[in-house]
């Protein structure tokens, strides 16, 4: 979890965080996890989510071996000089090592960088290298690039189980809302095929997801929140095995006496 903390969670120290404090937990709220309802007398709509539970299982029992290269843009307009409590939210980002990396976010307020790194799975272990930076819209110090490439976390993380425990954790509590009788909003939207597979579309509140019918497997997510969007792509690289190739955020500051601006984040995973 140590290596999860990452960019992103820069923002969140900065312009993301206080609305953290002020609503609910954001990294909850923009997670891959709210999908599946597990019910008695199921609708369609519910039988397909609770295959998707029933028939996951951990990546390393599905491939041993798995080489590729994620690559990670981020980009910000907003004047975070401008944010409340800038000073507090500065000493604890450095107490919490992110010092240089928050120091680049406030010195411009237009802000672009992508990286990259290699990344071998192996008997369910994940091995880095090759941290990298692409591209950077604007000169940075070397300090700043060092503190980047350390912080680059997120490139390295097992997605693909994290993805799946968070829908077991969500099940559990749309099924404790069931029992209550209480609406989970799930419709069933209705299918479409790719590549001779039929993929199912069902719709939770604000939350479309795509399900590969037969390996139930999920091929891709939309998310909304207010004017926050996310989407999620995911590919087949083995017969019944789909993993994330692409994700999309963007997520826009409209708190009253904050700075108006947005943060887009894309990650894009290339399999060897």
């Amino acid at each position: 979890m140590k290596r999860f903390i990452t960019i992103l969670c820069c923002i969140t120290l900065t312009a993301i965080s206080m609305r953290a404090q002020d609503d609910a937990d954001i990294s909850a709220t923009r997670s891959m996890n709210e999908i599946v309802v597990v019910a008695d007398g199921q609708s369609f709509e519910e039988y397909l989510v609770t295959q998707v539970l029933e028939n996951a299982k951990p990546l390393k029992e599905h491939i041993r071996t798995l080489n590729y290269t994620v690559t990670t843009s981020l980009e910000k307009n907003i004047d975070l000089k401008q944010m409340p409590r800038r000073r507090i939210i500065t000493f604890a980002a450095r107490l919490a090592g992110y010092g240089q990396i928050v120091s680049a976010l406030l010195e411009h307020k237009a802000f672009g960088i992508t990286m990259a790194e290699d990344v071998l799975f192996h008997d369910g272990k994940i091995t880095t290298s090759n941290a990298r930076i692409v591209e950077s819209k604007q000169q940075l110090t070397e300090k700043q690039m060092k503190a980047f490439l350390k912080h680059d976390g997120i490139m390295g993380v097992n997605i693909y189980d994290k993805f799946y425990d968070k829908v077991r954790s969500k099940a559990k509590e749309l099924k404790r809302k069931y029992k209550k009788k209480k609406a989970t909003g799930m419709v069933y939207v209705g299918s479409y095929t790719s590549d001779s597979c039929t993929i199912y579309k069902v719709k939770l509140d604000n939350m479309l997801v795509q399900i590969v019918d037969g390996c139930w497997q999920i091929k891709a997510l939309d998310y909304t929140e207010g004017q926050n969007q996310m989407h999620f792509e995911c590919s087949e690289i083995r017969p019944g095995l789909f993993v994330l190739s692409k994700g999309t955020a963007k997520m826009y500051i409209d708190r009253k006496k904050w700075p108006q601006g947005s943060v887009a984040m894309q990650m894009t995973y290339e399999y060897r």
